[in-house]
């Protein structure tokens, strides 16, 4: 396992991606990629084989891309 940096997909959606793309992951991991897209306005479509990778990752996405304040 070798989770990659949020800003290192930021880095590749900002240079090789427009905000409407669609992206398709097939071993989304950690999740980086998915709360990256979630920010950039990429649509993604992932998928993960191991149900403990897909739970805790599930639940890290719901944590990063939460509003936590109004102002």
């Amino acid at each position: 396992p070798t989770q990659k940096p949020i800003a290192l997909y930021k880095w590749i959606l900002d240079n090789y991606a427009k905000p409407t793309d669609k992206i398709l992951d097939t071993h989304l991991g950690s999740g980086s990629i998915a709360i990256a897209c979630h920010y950039y306005g990429c649509e993604l479509v992932a998928s993960e084989i191991d149900k403990e990778y897909f739970d805790a990752t599930t639940k890290r996405i719901k944590e990063c891309t939460s509003q936590t304040a109004l102002f």
